[in-house]
């Protein structure tokens, strides 16, 4: 079985032949222990290779996109060497994360293009309700004092166009809480088990994961929470309140006893950004805890009250971004920064770019990225788009999300490895904001709320143009120095 595996799933990358047959290999094969190395190997030698052969870029940044590659197979097969993973969370795994999305979806994608002129998104952030039952400093989340929830059949409406018109088969629910969701008797359980053949990764504070919710994600599979951590004890209840904490160890141990992958996710500000990349930190919760993977998202001065003041300084987003390289590499533990893993994700994923995503909040406002609260003026709704007619592919099509688009080809996609924008700075409204603020400006991009009113003054004062002068005297250097072929 393993013979050639390398071969056959290198085949379905590039010309999706024999992908259904792959697959169920890859399932077979990655629930027995002895055939699952040599099968996690195949897929890394294969991803390598697509790797060189894939978008003129730097070779650097193909080494580090599949740097991370690699560190998310080395963790999916820790998670299941540790045999305490439940047989559906592995099926699911297998069958869908590394099956369909990983291996299937490459040429899905493909086809999608020839289809339909254009690159889909590989997948979709979605916050069904804002109703939260913490009430964390600095959420981008926004406005407490209204409260929304995305009606279930527009819920379930969107993920299936999703699934039938981007081929995506992966999904992030956000939120607010996502277990407060509650609309027409439904709860998130319901999308879960409708749309089994999707995978799904939750942003979620965790409190609400008792037993009997570990055990029905344990039945399910198909589910994995990224828990939210601001670092120890101290942090994490200083920012979403006294005995969160504790209730985060025991969600843990709930998720680990019933045999359900999990990962943490944390906002480096510059009071406790040294301390989320610290041995001691990375140890406590990949080691003794096993969180599978982790996401790190830089506070951004948008939402409620938001604060230029919390942003990471240049100088401590410099030093994390060489110690998460260090990481990733040495130790493949899978850590994802949204701001300084931009070489791994090919730079900007907004607006709906292909392989990337794009955000649809739970009043139905839909927004290139969850850090970009500013909605097209026209098609920036998924009621009033489902009242004209239209459907999703509408909406990746609006001004704002082209604009942007049009902003990401000419900074990168569209460049020779030599011309290549830099990747260490990919973000549209953080790195180059003076150029998202013209975008904004020519397309009439509505913000939000009030939170990205006030992003757009921190950009006419100058504060957020200075703050992305300093950095680049950091990474422009090294981009040309170490990336940048000569």
């Amino acid at each position: 079985m393993i013979m050639n595996m390398e071969e056959k799933i290198l085949s379905v990358m590039e010309k999706g032949s024999s992908q259904r047959i792959v697959t169920a290999l890859l399932t077979a094969g990655l629930k027995n222990s002895v055939t699952r190395r040599p099968l996690i190997n195949s897929i890394e030698k294969a991803t390598y290779r697509m790797s060189l052969k894939g978008p003129d870029r730097p070779i650097k940044v193909k080494e580090e996109r599949y740097y991370m590659g690699r560190a998310l197979l080395h963790s999916v097969e820790k998670a299941m060497n540790s045999g305490s993973l439940a047989p559906n969370c592995i099926k699911a795994l297998s069958n869908i994360l590394l099956g369909k999305v990983l291996v299937e979806s490459v040429y899905t994608r493909r086809a999608f293009l020839e289809k339909y002129g254009f690159r889909p998104p590989l997948f979709v952030t979605i916050s069904p309700t804002n109703i939260c039952n913490l009430k964390c400093k600095g959420c981008y989340a926004g406005d407490i004092y209204q409260r929304h929830t995305l009606k279930y059949e527009i819920f379930d409406r969107v993920i299936t166009e999703i699934e039938k018109y981007f081929g995506a088969h992966f999904f992030v629910i956000s939120g607010g809480e996502p277990f407060m969701y509650r609309e027409s008797g439904k709860t998130l359980f319901d999308i879960l088990e409708k749309h089994k053949n999707s995978y799904f990764m939750t942003y979620t504070n965790s409190t609400l994961i008792d037993k009997a919710t570990a055990k029905k994600l344990s039945r399910l599979g198909n589910f994995t929470p990224a828990i939210s951590v601001e670092g120890f004890e101290k942090e994490t209840d200083e920012r979403r309140g006294e005995g969160t904490y504790k209730k985060i160890l025991m969600a843990m141990d709930n998720l680990q006893e019933a045999g359900v992958p999990f990962g943490i996710s944390a906002t480096p500000t510059r009071y406790n950004a040294d301390l989320l990349f610290s041995d001691e930190f990375l140890d406590f919760y990949f080691n003794k805890k096993s969180a599978m993977y982790g996401w790190y998202f830089q506070y951004m001065p948008i939402g409620r009250n938001p604060s230029f003041e919390l942003m990471v300084t240049p100088e401590q987003r410099y030093r994390m971004l060489k110690r998460i390289w260090k990481v990733v590499e040495e130790r493949k533990i899978f850590i994802g920064d949204f701001w300084n893993s931009g070489t791994a994700s090919d730079g900007c994923m907004a607006a709906a770019r292909g392989g990337g995503y794009f955000y649809i909040m739970w009043d139905g406002t839909i927004t290139p990225c969850v850090f970009v609260p500013f909605k097209d003026k026209e098609y920036g709704n998924l009621y009033t788009l489902y009242e004209k007619g239209k459907n999703i592919t509408d909406a990746v099509k609006s001004p704002l999300f082209a604009h942007l688009r049009k902003w990401q080809d000419d900074y990168w996609i569209n460049q020779p490895a030599h011309k290549c924008g830099n990747l260490l700075m990919p973000c549209a409204i953080r790195d180059n904001s003076e150029e998202f603020y013209r975008i904004v400006k020519e397309t009439e991009a509505v913000p939000t709320d009030r939170g990205a009113e006030e992003y757009l003054e921190m950009i006419e004062d100058g504060r957020m143009p200075e703050y992305n002068r300093q950095y680049r005297e950091y990474t422009d250097p090294l981009w040309n120095k170490e990336y940048l072929p000569h």
